[in-house]
């Protein structure tokens, strides 16, 4: 059975047409993050392109910042999930999920390689009722600088927690396969594994790599 899929940093509407037309199980859109990245849309950006994908996609927003901001984001652009990417707080996370859930958009918690105690924090926040974790191969400090997902790591919390834990960093369609056997990940996330560049995603690749977990079921 393949994994879910996650397609990050969506920033026009053909590629968001792209993702829906492959099956693409989350399409993920970068939204007024608190650093420079290449992938990052305004509010109006964001809700027009989604507009697009609304009856054909599942929509996720990928966010930093103050739990106001968070929640004018999630109002403004309506998205099936919210993505928490930044150094967001377990009280915060915990305010949001539920503050979200009122207007039924569900949550994810991004987790970084510099936490001092992983585990523990991941645990932390699977408690806090988010819908997902995600193991990012990067800081947001460095959020623009490549890296390749720590599969033994994530393999230590899969086995530690209940929760889904997304897999990222690094994902193409030619180590897929053998990074789903390293680790079973139940979910995959994919940003630059199909881009021609920053924000350009290339439609060749997004169709091989669904080719590829075809050969999974």
């Amino acid at each position: 059975m393949r994994p879910l899929v996650k397609i990050c940093g969506v920033m026009n509407e053909k590629d968001a047409q792209v993702c829906a037309k492959y099956g693409t199980d989350f399409i993920g859109f970068v939204v007024d993050y608190p650093k420079p990245v290449p992938w990052n849309l305004d509010l109006e950006q964001a809700t027009k392109i989604i507009d697009t994908v609304r009856d054909t996609g599942t929509t996720i927003v990928v966010v930093g910042g103050n739990r106001e901001k968070i929640m004018e984001i999630a109002r403004t652009t309506k998205p099936n999930y919210i993505q928490l990417h930044y150094r967001e707080s377990l009280e915060d996370t915990r305010y949001l999920v539920e503050q979200l859930a009122e207007i039924n958009i569900k949550v994810v918690k991004t987790l970084f390689p510099d936490s001092t105690n992983l585990i523990q924090e991941a645990k932390e926040f699977a408690a806090t009722g988010v819908y997902a974790l995600l193991l990012d191969a990067r800081i947001p400090e460095k959020a623009t600088q490549g890296g390749g997902a720590d599969l033994e790591t994530y393999n230590k919390l899969q086995a530690s927690l209940d929760c889904p834990i997304m897999l990222a960093g690094g994902i193409t369609h030619e180590n897929v396969a053998a990074m789903l056997e390293a680790t079973n990940a139940p979910i995959i996330d994919l940003m630059t594994g199909v881009e021609n560049y920053p924000g350009s995603k290339n439609e060749e690749r997004v169709a091989q790599l669904f080719e590829a977990l075809e050969t999974l079921k």
